[in-house]
């Protein structure tokens, strides 16, 4: 019986040239070997002699009936020594794909800066029989993707059979909804499925033939978001898949804030509505009602409508540019009527994975307990977005017994298990694209009191999520709180690296200066290091942010990053506040509201209220601000140097209604002179703010 045939590919440590033409023969110069007994033995990879430089990568490919072909690497010291290149080192299957594939790597050294040569030495079984072919694309040409093909050895006559496709290279273009991919490599006449996605499957998009050929493929699907980095698969029905990487798709956006906002205030249609817990999301979408413009940036908001307790109901609401108005499906995503989420939906939190965005929520049951699973949609875009539902959750209490009360002791009976944040993890090296779950939940050993957990995902799958344990820190012996810990988002430190972890305080002093608080990791150490010693630092976000009235009452941090530009978003009672966030390297910290540099000119927001300068005599010492507004307001004024940081509190939001005015003499709070420089005035009111620049010439 013939047996698969082996792929193995062999990568030069070197950066040579390479020649256009190679040549393969066993050490003795022959193609064809005969050996009666398990034999030791050498192919030798020959550059064209009119080259005399090999490629810095090519495929042995391979066809045997036996599998007891054995690859072998020299001492990495012996084969360095050498003028002809040899095998240093042997790695096996990086992925799943490459193991089916019988796909490995081979690192190849010499002392020579461009070897004609390289050797390859094999084990070869007692009485086996088999061919090898070497494969390269050709670099002195490699926009053309053409490739080039040894000549065939074989040992004990050789055996019958095709070798099986390999993919050398692929691209793809993406300019509208529809995906291109064209694939280059050898034995692609074969080819009979081919798609593109996760190297772990965890992913995958099928996609249909255009053109084929041996050595090159074309192939296409419909594909409505942007894909990230990613590998194509493409196989026969006799022979193994191989792959070949595919960059991420390149597509850009644009992202903004309106003209004369930083901050805003999202509030549902109706006045009686609040949002509740939520996720902030920016994504790119096919839009085929523009075509200059074929893909569009948007901002979304999927939040609970709470309304006395009735918090079954995911709306969502999305806008192209921050400042503008929001449309809102209020009736977005409801309880499904059965099952783990039959009566609520609750903590919605956004990841696009592949060609599918994710919805993870918390689902609440006919008895009322709650657990964790997701709803997918190949394109989150506008209005009607089509949800499909994961029908059982995919993490409970139970698959967190080391930590998790599957019991529940703050409503007897009923098991308080919720609030899922999901992200990639960054241990990229140890768990190549998996993701983090961080959840609150009710402490076993601590009943009535929560605390934080973490959990990574099962190689290939969103379904199944390993317990890593609950962070040490969140519990109550170690973090006490008069409320319950809640809605956790973790956030890296663009400054130090560090990362933070914000959690909500359910029951916060009245004041609500505790609302948020958060935790801030010793840098370098690993995300999910669940000891209280590795989370030393906690501080509110009241305080670190320099008592910012603003953020009083904030809850269910949300954190949304676009290129260099950060934004931060919590829920403050009435609706769903956004402002700018930005990494303040005098300080080391994160500030908030960093207006614009560019200037914003004066005029008049939505809610009719005007700002801007009454009198500007800055050599003087004078800067005055008027404000206007035919309602009653409660505004506040601080002055912000360009970093970001507080230089004066101008006023502390009194109640004013027709017009006012506030004097500047451009001092800081200390009472010394600001030098020269530019500042900002920044009025906020009711969620709102706008922003005056002012230039300072002494």
């Amino acid at each position: 019986m013939r047996r698969k045939c082996w792929l193995t590919a062999l990568f030069l440590v070197l950066i040579p040239q390479a020649s256009p033409a190679i040549q393969l023969h066993w050490s003795s110069g022959v193609d064809t070997l005969t050996c009666t007994a398990a034999t030791r033995c050498t192919l030798v990879v020959q550059a064209d002699a009119a080259e005399q430089r090999l490629p810095a990568e090519w495929r042995l490919l391979w066809v045997a009936d036996s599998s007891s072909v054995q690859f072998i690497a020299m001492d990495s010291l012996e084969a360095c020594l050498l003028d002809a290149a040899q095998v240093s080192r042997i790695e096996g299957p990086a992925t799943a794909a490459d193991t089916a594939a019988n796909l490995i790597t081979e690192r190849f050294c010499s002392t020579g800066s461009n070897p004609a040569t390289a050797h390859q030495v094999l084990d070869l079984p007692a009485g086996g029989h088999g061919k090898f072919k070497v494969v390269a694309l050709d670099p002195t040409d490699p926009d053309s993707g053409r490739v080039i093909e040894s000549n065939e050895v074989a040992y004990n006559g050789g055996v019958e059979g095709a070798y099986a496709p390999v993919l050398l290279r692929a691209s793809s273009t993406h300019e509208t909804a529809l995906l291109r991919v064209t694939a280059v490599g050898a034995g692609l006449a074969s080819v009979q499925a081919i798609r593109v996605g996760s190297p772990d499957n965890l992913w995958s998009v099928p996609l249909t033939v255009e053109q084929q050929s041996n050595t090159s493929i074309t192939a296409t699907a419909d594909v409505c978001v942007p894909l990230p980095q990613a590998v194509v698969q493409a196989g026969s029905s006799t022979a193994p898949s191989d792959q070949a990487p595919l960059a991420a798709d390149q597509i850009i956006t644009a992202a903004v804030m309106s003209a004369g906002t930083d901050t805003i205030l999202f509030r549902d249609p109706n006045p009686s509505i609040y949002p509740k817990d939520f996720a902030f999301h920016y994504n790119s979408v096919y839009d085929p009602t523009d075509p200059a413009h074929p893909w569009k940036g948007i901002f979304h908001l999927l939040y609970i409508r709470n309304k006395a307790g009735l918090d079954s109901i995911i709306a969502h609401a999305w806008t192209d540019s921050l400042g503008k108005p929001w449309s809102v499906d209020s009736m977005a995503f409801r309880p499904s009527g059965i099952g783990w989420d039959k009566k609520k939906c609750w903590a919605p939190s956004i990841q696009q994975v592949g060609n599918l965005t994710y919805m993870f929520y918390t689902g609440v049951d006919s008895l009322g307990n709650q657990s964790i699973g997701y709803a997918t949609t190949p394109m989150l875009g506008t209005a009607n977005i089509s949800w499909t539902r994961k029908a059982s959750p995919s993490y409970r209490a139970t698959d967190a017994s080391s930590w998790a009360d599957a019991t529940g002791h703050q409503v007897p009976g009923v098991v308080q298990f919720r609030d899922p944040f999901v992200m990639p993890d960054p241990d990229v090296t140890n768990y190549p694209g998996r993701y983090l779950l961080f959840n609150a939940g009710e402490h076993a050993a601590l009943p009535t009191h929560y605390t934080i957990g973490v959990a990574r995902n099962d190689v290939g799958t969103l379904d199944f999520w390993r317990d890593l344990r609950n962070y040490e820190a969140t519990a109550h012996n170690h973090l006490a709180v008069s409320g319950s810990l809640e809605s956790p988002l973790v956030v890296r430190d663009s400054l130090t690296g560090a990362w933070r972890m914000f959690v909500a305080n359910a029951d916060y002093d009245t004041n609500g200066y505790y609302s948020t608080i958060f935790l801030t990791e010793t840098v370098g150490d690993s995300l999910t290091d669940i000891r209280a010693s590795a989370w030393p630092q906690r501080d509110s976000l009241y305080h670190y942010v320099g008592d910012d009235a603003d953020v009083v009452g904030w809850q269910a941090c949300e954190h949304l990053q676009i290129g260099q530009v950060h934004f931060f978003a919590a829920y403050e009672g009435n609706g769903i506040g956004i402002t700018r966030m930005h990494w303040d390297p005098v300080a080391q910290k994160f500030i908030f509201v960093h207006p614009d540099v560019t200037g914003v000119p004066p005029g008049t927001d939505r809610s009719g209220v005007r700002f801007f300068f009454s009198e500007l005599r800055p050599t003087a010492g004078i800067v005055r601000f008027a404000l206007e507004s035919a309602s009653a307001i409660a505004p506040r004024l601080m002055v912000y140097d360009v970093t970001g940081r507080r230089v004066r509190k101008l006023t502390d939001g009194r109640a004013m209604q027709g017009r006012s005015e506030v004097t500047w003499d451009c001092r800081d709070e200390a009472g010394k002179p600001v030098p020269t420089g530019i500042y900002f005035a920044r009025m906020t009111e009711a969620g709102r703010a706008q922003v005056v620049r002012v230039p300072i010439v002494r």
